[in-house]
């Protein structure tokens, strides 16, 4: 074999350097080109098209979120998994009322989107107030929305 590779240095040399080159474009192809060519979820939105949110469920959310005269608007954004909705409220209304509000997000959305979806609401106002901005989140296994810790003045 030493006589072989003594009598061949030329070809012996390019031959590694040829196998090392097939082998890296290998790697490349297999490891990191489909990292690139995936949607930025990867498959965490695995069966997404079942559990569509028409948006005839949004709109009725909306309507029966604005049927309260505290409730200054409604925007709603999903984000993969996620539906997110804030909501503007007159600044005079109660924290415990306006937390209320998710509850009525929540009679609108079926039980099989529920437990796909989390839900995010944050509450708002158009004014300075000390009572919000209030955030609630429900993750797909809970039952309910959780609030985050109470706005302090920072004064």
């Amino acid at each position: 074999m030493k006589k072989f590779i003594k009598n061949h240095k030329k070809e012996c040399i390019i031959g590694t350097i040829a196998f090392l080159i097939i082998f890296f474009v290998i790697i490349i192809w297999l490891f990191i080109v489909p990292v690139f060519s995936n949607n930025k979820y990867g498959d965490r939105l695995e069966g997404i098209e079942d559990h569509k949110i028409s948006s005839g469920v949004i709109n009725d959310i909306e309507s029966k979120l604005k049927e309260n005269k505290m409730v200054n608007d409604v925007e709603y954004h999903n984000e993969g998994r996620i539906l997110n909705f804030i909501i503007t409220v007159a600044p005079d209304m109660s924290k415990d009322d306006a937390k209320k509000l998710g509850d009525t997000i929540l009679d609108k959305i079926s039980d099989k989107n529920k437990e796909y979806y989390d839900i995010q609401i944050l509450i708002d106002t158009e004014e300075e107030n000390e009572n919000y901005p209030i955030a609630g989140y429900k993750h797909k296994t809970e039952g309910s929305f959780d609030y985050g810790s109470e706005v302090e003045s920072s004064e």
